[in-house]
């Protein structure tokens, strides 16, 4: 992003499916919060960066093994504008 000064981004926090839908989608804003917060403090503008939070709407895989559960706990990076 800092050779890329028009690239804007958006941060797309994702949960496991697991327990209580209201705070799975309060984790995930947390997590992409978290990784905005520290992209900013790298000193990235935070108006190049959008976050949505899908809780555990978007899993990877749909297994209740706790394997399965740590790959969809993440954060992905979609890049919106270069």
């Amino acid at each position: 992003m800092n050779q890329n000064l028009s690239m804007q981004i958006q941060l797309e926090g994702h949960t496991d499916y697991r327990g209580s839908k209201k705070l799975n989608m309060e984790l995930s804003q947390d997590r992409v919060s978290a990784v905005k917060e520290y992209i900013v403090g790298k000193g990235i503008n935070s108006r190049r960066i959008k976050t949505k939070a899908f809780g555990g709407t978007r899993p990877l895989i749909r297994e209740s093994s706790l394997e399965a559960s740590e790959i969809n706990r993440r954060v992905e990076v979609r890049i919106l504008k270069l």
